[in-house]
């Protein structure tokens, strides 16, 4: 074995980290010097203003992702964006497209559709004309099947079993509920007199349907769930009019619980109908599934905007401080996206910073194909990007 001469051994793991300990220790020291001189000086704001800036330079070191994809399309149709199966789905006036990750259309359908809602089971899509009357279901070969309604379609669902629920208008009162099977047959229809409903889905288990609505009281508008069985018949129901709380937003959990947003509040709902916990906020600017037992939730506060990510019991995963003030929120099993105006940061479900992309002008959605891509779209582009 050749022998090292002493001068020339490199310095030990130990030494080394003494080293960075001790010039950590020296920075840590100088500045509680420099806050608490500022401090006896009368100079504590001009002190927090240095500590945010150091805090938000650190928005700085996030890894920029990078483009792999870009192309555009005619924001003159107002198209909607979803992604199924791997593909872009753009529904416009112009009819319904799939794309894969380059642009190029993989699949057509001649159904136009003016004002389209969007939504999937993962293997599923559902496609409405909101305004108008038109039902669609796909699959990724073929229209499975399709309806019109009689009145005006307000919003429209998919459960994992494929169950289909409609909002529509009705002529003497508020709104009426429709509920579809897989295979396109009415099971059951509501009325809805007194109140304005919003959402409505069938629960995983396909034994209930909860329906989310609005009313009004003494406090003002606020929210009210109603939960049903599968011939209609109300089981129990969940008002919010001494709060005047809106969170007319759900979705459901495995054991068919849900967790509801909305303006100012976030909460989890038992699928008895009992509010398990809540949590307000300032505001906020989007919410959305990170897998069946969290919650991710992008909110303005006192402190500052904030993205949380709740756990089923209401216990917070995470609590990161974010950088502008969000605009939305996509999220997928394992991935979160919060954007502002122009950029989108990506989490992890533990608030770890994935990366982000700066698009340079207001982006209007973001859709997470998996742990490392997303399309970013703004007006008239769409910009696939790498991030992890």
């Amino acid at each position: 074995m050749r022998d090292i001469p002493e001068q020339d051994r490199p310095e030990s793991a130990g030494r080394a980290a003494g080293i960075i300990t001790t010039f950590m220790l020296i920075l840590c020291i100088a500045a509680v010097a420099v806050y608490s001189y500022c401090r006896s000086m009368g100079m504590t704001a001009g002190v927090q203003e240095i500590f945010r800036s150091l805090a938000d330079s650190s928005a700085d070191t996030v890894k920029e992702a990078e483009v792999l994809y870009t192309f555009g399309f005619d924001m003159r149709d107002k198209p909607v964006f979803a992604l199924y199966k791997g593909d872009i789905v753009k529904c416009s006036k112009s009819g319904i497209f799939f794309l894969d990750r380059t642009g190029r259309i993989v699949r057509s359908e001649s159904i136009e559709y003016s004002s389209p809602i969007v939504k999937t089971n993962g293997s599923r899509i559902l496609v409405v004309d909101a305004g108008a009357s038109d039902i669609c279901v796909m699959d990724d070969d073929s229209v499975v099947w399709k309806d019109k309604t009689d009145a005006a379609i307000l919003n429209a669902d998919i459960s994992d079993d494929g169950y289909v629920t409609v909002i529509t208008s009705a002529k003497r009162d508020n709104n009426a509920v429709r509920v579809y099977e897989s295979h396109g047959l009415e099971l059951f229809r509501k009325i809805i007199a007194n109140d304005f409903a919003v959402s409505a889905c069938i629960s995983p288990s396909g034994k209930n349907l909860v329906l989310s609505s609005i009313s009004t009281g003494a406090v003002g508008p606020f929210s009210k769930y109603k939960f049903y069985d599968m011939e209609g018949n109300e089981l129990s129901e969940l008002s919010f009019s001494q709060t005047g709380e809106l969170l007319p937003v759900f979705w459901f959990r495995n054991n068919d619980s849900i967790f509801a947003a909305g303006v100012s509040t976030a909460a989890s709902i038992g699928p008895e109908g009992n509010v398990q916990w809540k949590e307000q906020f300032r505001s906020i600017a989007g919410a959305g599934l990170v897998g069946s037992g969290l919650l991710a939730v992008a909110a303005e506060t006192d402190e500052g905007n904030v993205l949380n990510v709740y756990t089923a019991g209401g216990e917070k995963r995470a609590s990161v401080k974010l950088q502008g003030r969000p605009a939305g929120l996509d999220s997928i099993k394992g991935v979160i996206s919060v954007y502002t105006d122009d950029t989108v940061f990506f989490y992890d479900e533990n608030g770890d910073v994935k990366g982000k992309y700066t698009a340079g002008e207001k982006i209007s959605q973001v859709c997470i194909y998996d742990k490392k891509q997303a399309a970013v779209i703004t007006e008239g582009e769409v910009t696939v990007v790498s991030f992890n």
